[in-house]
């Protein structure tokens, strides 16, 4: 396997795509390779029935993007990729279907390859395959296309990612945390019951956010003292699969909330993949805070959508905010960042050195709502160093 080690680093700027498809079904290779054939930008350089083929034919061929089935005979999607994770990281995008008869499994596996860096996933339509896959056909070729572009990160950026140490700390605009915390948070409210919130943390992430997320939020200490939100862009029917998957994973509970709920510190919550997540504060001592959830009209084509959430974080909780806009596509989240900074509440972006698509960050960044720009290995020592700030007497 040695050619999988080193990667090729050719100019491809007027080069074509290449794609591998991975898939069992010769039919469906057959359509598959049609439709990303008619692009002028893309070449599907070769095929393969099984895991441990594909595994020959990378080796090959050196695509830029595999279309991956998991359930495939020999080797399966998911074992393929967890080698591939860490052997020969090929953008992948995720093609398969939600076996009803294995649905537990399917969805699992679909989270795992997401969480380990996956691109991006497609459900197969059901129905006749030769009518229902052309209506994913510019879905398919936009997804591909994007994922051509991610630049694979080096080794020891891996390797920072999924490190449990804390490393040294780099600030882009030269203020110290501390003191940005110190400046913003003077005012800390009283705690008086264990319903209360201090702070808020509140998160946004698009493509390549499930495995980001977990590499920041697996080490926050159980002792936390506020309470973390997340939006993340993913089909609804993955939704609860990556909150008991982040449960796993976590220190902190876990959880798709319930509309109403009363907000408790050393939870993160996820928003539902369908719906709309906002905080609720009845009155300005932060006492009983709590969450809406509902089902509005798409906010930047997008439902959940980042901003929905922000806005109502800079809204309810002011200074006492974190706001945190990391890799994706389009600028959901960009102005609720603004308008938690302009609240008074911490902002950060996440730097093009790690975000797999450098949109939403890039945006935040180039308004300037982002105080702080970091990769994404400093991330968590952010969280815990803002929080300690509003700890529990």
């Amino acid at each position: 396997m040695s050619a999988l080690k080193n990667m090729k680093t050719e100019d491809s700027s007027h080069k074509k795509v290449k794609v591998l498809i991975a898939e069992d079904s010769s039919y469906q290779r057959k359509i598959l390779s049609d439709m990303l054939s008619e692009h002028p930008q893309i070449e599907v350089v070769d095929i393969a029935r099984n895991g441990e083929e594909a595994i020959e034919k990378i080796e090959k061929t050196n695509p830029d993007v595999l279309l991956l089935d998991l359930i495939m005979p020999k080797m399966d999607g998911i074992t393929l990729y967890r080698y591939l994770s860490k052997h020969y990281p090929v953008p992948t995008i995720v093609f398969s279907a939600l076996n009803p008869s294995e649905a537990s499994k399917t969805l699992n596996d679909s989270i795992q390859t997401l969480l380990l860096g996956a691109f991006d996933y497609i459900i197969k339509p059901t129905g006749v395959w030769k009518e229902e896959f052309p209506k994913f056909k510019t879905q398919l070729i936009n997804k591909v296309l994007l994922a051509s572009e991610i630049k694979v990160k080096k080794e020891i950026l891996e390797k920072k990612l999924n490190s449990e140490k804390i490393v040294p700390i780099k600030i882009t605009n030269h203020h110290d945390l501390k003191v940005v915390v110190q400046e913003k948070a003077s005012k800390i409210p009283q705690v008086k019951s264990g319903s209360e919130v201090p702070c808020i943390i509140v998160m946004g992430s698009s493509v390549g956010g499930p495995k980001t997320l977990k590499s920041i939020l697996k080490g926050i200490p159980s002792n936390f003292p506020g309470s973390i939100f997340i939006v993340q862009h993913l089909n609804l029917f993955f939704m609860n699969q990556f909150a008991e998957s982040m449960n796993d994973l976590c220190k902190l509970k876990v959880k798709i909330p319930n509309n109403g709920e009363i907000i408790k510190s050393g939870y993160i919550y996820i928003a539902p993949g369908d719906k709309h997540m906002e905080i609720m504060v009845k009155n300005r001592n932060l006492r009983s805070p709590t969450i809406r959830i509902f089902n509005g009209e798409p906010v930047n084509f997008c439902k959940p959508s980042i901003d929905v959430l922000f806005y109502s974080a800079a809204k309810a909780f002011n200074k006492n905010t974190l706001g945190i806009l990391l890799t994706g596509m389009g600028k959901d989240g960009v102005q609720g960042l603004g308008a938690i900074q302009k609240s008074g509440g911490v902002t950060i972006a996440e730097s093009e050195e790690t975000a797999i698509l450098y949109g939403m960050p890039k945006f935040a960044a180039k308004y300037g709502f982002a105080e702080i720009i970091s990769p994404n290995y400093h991330i968590k020592d952010y969280i815990v160093r803002y929080a300690s700030k509003f700890s529990r007497a």
